[in-house]
């Protein structure tokens, strides 16, 4: 699929790294992609660490973070949420920390995912959310709700 587009690979990725287990499938696509010399995106991005995320592949993720950044992709707000999400789910907290302190723009998904990992913190992540001026969503507060905290409005 030399000659396809950026929009068709990316169709192709996210159609496997969706349905979960074509998780490995995906990651051959993005290899593939890699190898082509595709300009890979944002989209590119967050379907192979999602991809990276079924597939529990820590390695694999950090690798693809270490590209995310070389390729400047690496503060964009939806592959930054991805990240997060991904490394909670492989159990790397400390690393999905890390994504949220050095993002430049965080959103209430992002913020909202880091309150679901880290339900010592979630009172202190709530407030820190609302001073970097980001409001809670349903999501923010049910998560709340199932941690056993909540927040003064």
């Amino acid at each position: 699929m030399a000659n396809e587009d950026l929009v068709s690979w990316n169709a192709i990725l996210s159609g496997y790294s969706q349905e979960g287990n074509h998780g490995l499938v995906a990651i051959f696509v993005f290899i593939e992609m890699v190898g082509e010399g595709m300009g890979l995106d944002h989209v590119s991005f967050t379907n192979a660490v999602s991809a990276c995320g079924h597939e529990m592949n820590i390695e694999l993720v950090k690798q693809i973070h270490g590209l995310t950044i070389k390729s400047r992709y690496g503060s964009h707000v939806s592959v930054c949420n991805v990240l997060i999400s991904t490394y909670s789910k492989c159990e790397v907290t400390e690393d999905a920390k890390l994504v949220l302190q050095c993002m430049n723009d965080r959103n209430v998904v992002s913020w909202t995912t880091m309150i679901s990992i880290d339900e010592e913190d979630a009172i202190s992540l709530f407030n820190e959310m609302r001073l970097d001026g980001v409001y809670p969503n349903d999501v923010t507060f049910n998560e709340m709700r199932l941690d056993g905290v909540y927040p003064k409005i």
